[in-house]
């Protein structure tokens, strides 16, 4: 994944995350066009 797609995906789940109290594991599974490696890459980009 191109670094800028990651970091607009990271901070976008960061800012659902403080908004919608939810988990980035369960912010995730809204985004279906990404594939199971780019999810396992944002979320160990969040920490």
């Amino acid at each position: 994944m191109l670094t800028w797609k990651k970091n607009i995906f990271v901070n976008a789940i960061k800012a659902r995350m403080s908004q919608e109290q939810r988990t980035a594991e369960e912010i995730i599974q809204d985004y279906a066009a990404l594939i199971e490696s780019e999810k396992m890459e944002i979320l160990s980009a969040i920490g």
